[in-house]
């Protein structure tokens, strides 16, 4: 089907995730870096906080098995800057429009290459999930064939007298050295995307949803390393984010659209 490009009033997307991915900086996460970025970051996300996570390291990394995790949230705890001494992610749970998620992941960078010499990026990534609920009851997974297109759910036909009770299925699909992994999966309950550490938008009832998870990601280490700067980094995240869109909308019924397009 051709693809158009479509801003939902009524979009079922509850989390996205920009991550960029570095060789390790030890001094990143330090307490003067920490007051550096707490300055830097005081207008858009004022509230900083500190935790301590498991080190997955290998042996370029100085020893320790846990590291600092540096969080700066908004006042309203629905987006975020997280950062370790190897990755940066932009977090958010009120996701509006492309333009501006890319206007603050350009902002964090720049604000951690002010801060930090980062010697280059090895990892790019663009995560979004959608959970979609609907009207009707859902009382089994190939009742989401009004919703969800057949393609999305042909394998569900494959034991026509059983009734499936959900499902869960992934595919990584690549082009070239741009890769995307892709989850669906019919579930019930109240969401996979939860209220901690950053607030959801609205919170769900328990009942019966639908996840399409899409990680669109390219490796840039080794000879491919891109440079730690807004130019190539943003080129390279407008190239993730192309095909998202259309894989939503090739996972999704005109029905479904329609649901989409009511003001909440």
């Amino acid at each position: 089907m051709g693809y158009t490009r479509e801003v939902y009033a009524n979009a079922p997307l509850v989390f996205v995730t920009c991550e960029i991915r570095f060789p390790l900086v030890p001094s990143l996460t330090d307490d003067d870096t920490l007051n550096c970025l707490v300055e830097q970051f005081s207008e858009s996300l004022p509230i900083p906080a500190t935790t301590t996570v498991e080190w997955a390291g290998d042996d370029t990394d100085d020893g320790d098995e846990t590291q600092r995790l540096l969080r700066f949230s908004d006042r309203e705890r629905m987006s975020s800057v997280v950062l370790t001494r190897t990755s940066l992610a932009i977090e958010t749970t009120a996701y509006s429009e492309w333009p501006e998620f890319r206007s603050s992941i350009v902002h964090a960078i720049d604000v951690v290459a002010s801060s930090a010499r980062v010697a280059g990026v090895e990892r790019v990534g663009l995560r979004y999930i959608d959970e979609i609920r609907v009207p009707e009851p859902i009382e089994d997974a190939s009742q989401w064939s009004d919703w969800i297109a057949a393609d999305v759910l042909s394998h569900l036909k494959m034991a026509p007298d059983m009734s499936p009770a959900g499902f869960t299925t992934a595919a990584v699909l690549h082009d070239g050295n741009h890769h995307m992994l892709v989850r669906y999966a019919a579930m019930v309950g109240s969401g996979v995307v939860g209220d901690k550490p950053l607030r959801r938008r609205t919170q769900p009832p328990e009942g019966p949803f639908f996840v399409i998870d899409v990680d669109s990601y390219r490796d840039t280490s080794g000879s491919k390393m891109i440079d730690f700067d807004t130019g190539p980094v943003a080129a390279v995240l407008d190239d993730l984010h192309e095909p998202i869109g259309k894989l939503f909308q090739c996972s999704i019924t005109d029905r479904a659209r329609e649901l989409f397009r009511e003001e909440p």
